[in-house]
């Protein structure tokens, strides 16, 4: 995923718009926060659902890898990625 400025993405907009056809994502800062995110047509509904989480504070995301909820589900067991581990072995 490429990450760009607004001035960066306005003076290279050509250059910016094949990336996203080769990419999928780039992801539009202002002094270095999260803005925007362009995507492709075909990707906006699956991306729109993952931004309304972080809009509605069920997730923190800084453009980065995602970390997760603000309000983790408690569960019993193990985890789904101590289970991926443990197939994997």
């Amino acid at each position: 995923m490429i990450t760009v400025g607004i001035k960066e993405l306005k003076n290279r907009l050509s250059h910016y718009l094949r990336e996203i056809k080769k990419e999928g994502k780039i992801i539009v800062t202002e002094r270095e926060k999260v803005i925007a995110a362009i995507v492709p047509v075909e990707s906006v509904d699956e991306d729109s659902k993952l931004i309304s989480l972080v809009n509605e504070g069920f997730a923190v995301w800084k453009g980065g890898k995602p970390v997760g909820s603000k309000h983790p589900v408690k569960i019993k067991g193990k985890t789904v990625s101590e289970i991926v581990i443990e197939e994997r072995r």
